[in-house]
């Protein structure tokens, strides 16, 4: 599969419509540059779906009144206004359409804004009835990807991937691809998701805000319809994190509790003593006694009988009140402290003090088949 045959985003500019951050108004400051907040999308995707065409947006805020003064055309015909879903990190409107249209185009003071429109029948076949993991990712080493792929799918049975692509600089999508496949996934959905992220804040107690982010919850939602509504069961968790249970594979467990849903609760794993760079997941077999705990993560059967909520990074829209921080017990996530490429989750091998072996983290990376000597290069480094 080459680069062209890749899965895309139906997504659309703010930019074509001569409209400026000024649309969005209440995140204005030094901290919402343009490299983290998106003042720009209008879009990130649209597509069919049984009746319905779903377009998907991150917060739209300002952008309320120019959707009631414009035009959406569905091809070349006028359509009704769209009803809108609101959700708290994305908003979507909904269209109906009897038939797939090829193009969405909205028109307003005299400029338009045009995407192709994607399918979900199409879409979502490479992933029917198969156990996947869906992750967003950037500059991650491939060897970590490839390693997160490897050992998925010998301890619980993984079967594809949906990877989003966050612009990773380092490499291109067919490396991505071929990472996964070197860690047993046959055929991987990989696409490239080049929005900005968003940023985290303090409201006036000092607490940690989440409420820019709007990426990777409206990703997670464009999976859940767009892709993986007829999977099996569906894995969300990071490239860092790996999941252990005591009674099976996490899929086999999920598709047998009454509500299709398992949430995991995280707990920090580091490297044995001595290693100092060149970390992998197999490396982290040490904890800390009394360590916090990281947020839950979750597997899910999509067609289960919670089909209708939606999913967020660490639960779903209906257990959100129900907080993030469980303690794991019969199956968990171990979060490999030294796997991330992000700047402000850095490890420092000499400042996490009363470090001890963890025996049931080291056994089960024994009894994973690693690959000695995996391709750790850059591609342009080969």
């Amino acid at each position: 599969m080459t680069q062209e045959h890749y899965p895309v985003f139906a997504s659309s500019s703010l930019t074509e419509l001569g409209l400026s951050r000024e649309m969005k108004p209440g995140h204005v400051g030094p901290d919402y540059t343009e490299h983290v907040y998106d003042y720009d999308t209008f879009w990130y995707d649209a597509f069919w779906d049984r009746g319905n065409l779903v377009v998907f947006c991150p917060k739209l805020f300002g952008l309320y009144h120019l959707i009631r003064e414009g035009q959406f055309y569905l091809d070349e015909d006028k359509v009704g206004k769209p009803r809108l879903k609101s959700h708290e990190f994305y908003d979507a409107l909904i269209i109906r359409a009897s038939k797939k249209p090829q193009t969405l185009r909205f028109e307003w003071g005299g400029s338009s804004v045009e995407s192709p429109v994607n399918s979900v029948q199409q879409d979502s076949a490479p992933h029917a009835g198969k156990n996947v993991a869906v992750t967003l990712s950037r500059d991650n080493d491939l060897t970590w990807i490839e390693d997160f792929a490897r050992y998925h799918c010998q301890v619980h049975g993984l079967e594809q991937m949906l990877f989003f692509d966050n612009a990773s600089s380092r490499y291109g999508l067919d490396d991505i691809r071929d990472a996964l496949k070197r860690g047993g996934i046959a055929d991987p959905v990989v696409l490239s998701a080049p929005f900005r992220f968003g940023l985290a804040t303090r409201d006036k107690k000092g607490k940690l805000r989440y409420n820019t982010e709007f990426l990777q919850t409206t990703l997670l939602n464009i999976a859940r319809i767009r892709f993986l509504s007829g999977s099996r069961a569906v894995l969300q968790c990071d490239i860092d994190e790996l999941v252990w249970s005591k009674k099976g594979r996490i899929f086999d467990l999920t598709r047998e509790r009454p509500t299709g849903l398992i949430r995991l609760g995280v707990e920090w794993r580091y490297p044995d003593s001595g290693l100092t760079e060149d970390f992998r997941h197999s490396d982290h077999i040490r904890k800390t006694p009394g360590d916090k705990l990281c947020r839950a993560k979750y597997c899910i059967v999509p067609s289960g009988p919670l089909w209708f909520s939606s999913w967020h990074i660490h639960t779903i829209g209906l257990l959100r009140s129900r907080g993030s921080l469980i303690t794991p017990k019969e199956h968990g996530i171990w979060h490999c402290k030294a796997i991330t490429s992000s700047p402000w989750r850095s490890y420092d091998p000499g400042a996490i003090p009363n470090l001890v072996k963890a025996p049931n983290t080291q056994s089960a990376f024994e009894a994973v088949d690693w690959a000695n000597d995996p391709a750790r290069e850059d591609p342009g480094q080969v």
